[in-house]
């Protein structure tokens, strides 16, 4: 497998999550065997998670969703709020958005389906660390779907399942009822458009002809303004708001 490691970044730690020893095993040899990667520890539920997230300092936590006792997504609220430093990538079998919208909204950076080849997940975590967006193309494409459609969204926080309806399309009344639309300056409402875009920092400091550390403050300013923690949040925030709507693309996905 051809590594994705650039030899100048720093080594990236890692925890992983999952009840299957077997899948833990898998991805531990996944990254044991890739340059510049090291796996700080593992946990089976998401209690344990979050303990050793809390011990370990991890830069990303590879997170899945469906677990007993305390399920991914609550665990993922906990380490974003008690260990904000490390990053969670949801890595897990369910797709659909019963289970992707609560997990972006819980502070997920990313979300990937197990099917997801290995120089895939590899790629996820390294941009999911330098605080880029990483979607699965099933995961952005039913998300795309589903806000531009004004699809309701089941939850099942907590064991129960409840119905949490999106935004629809922009249209004069929607625009209307807006309860908060921040008042963005044209730097940001152009970096908020390029996100939806699915461009990564680089990206849009090519297009908008500005360095790295000016796109990073960017984005910085948007989520002190959107209420948001990272990218993921900060595009949810801008669609509820109507500011813009998502143009998922390949370069979003991977």
């Amino acid at each position: 497998m051809r590594s994705v490691y650039d030899q100048t970044m720093s080594l990236c730690t890692l925890i992983l999550v999952d009840d299957h020893p077997l899948m833990r095993d898998a991805l531990r040899n996944l990254f044991d065997a890739e340059p510049g990667f090291q796996v700080l520890g593992e946990a089976s539920e998401g209690a344990e998670a979050v303990q050793k997230c809390l011990e370990l300092d991890p830069d990303v936590v590879l997170m899945d969703i469906r677990m007993p006792g305390m399920d991914g997504i609550e665990a993922t609220a906990q380490i974003v709020q008690q260990a904000p430093r490390s990053k969670v990538l949801a890595l897990t079998t369910f797709s659909t958005l019963e289970y992707v919208v609560p997990a972006l909204r819980a502070g997920a950076s990313g979300y990937l389906v197990k099917d997801a080849r290995h120089e895939e997940i590899v790629s996820a975590v390294l941009q999911v660390r330098e605080d880029e967006m990483t979607l699965s193309q099933s995961v952005a494409n039913s998300l795309a779907n589903n806000v531009l459609g004004d699809v309701p969204v089941p939850s099942v926080r907590r064991g129960r399942t409840e119905t949490a309806h999106t935004v629809p399309q922009e249209t004069p009344a929607a625009t209307n009822q807006q309860s908060f639309v921040p008042d963005l300056t044209t730097r940001e409402l152009e970096t908020l458009r390029w996100i939806a875009k699915g461009l990564n920092n680089n990206e849009i400091a090519d297009q908008m002809k500005v360095s790295h550390g000016s796109v990073k403050a960017y984005v910085s300013q948007l989520c002190d303004k959107l209420g948001a923690r990272d990218r993921v949040q900060v595009l949810i925030a801008g669609i509820q708001s109507g500011l813009v709507e998502p143009e998922l693309t390949d370069d979003m996905t991977q």
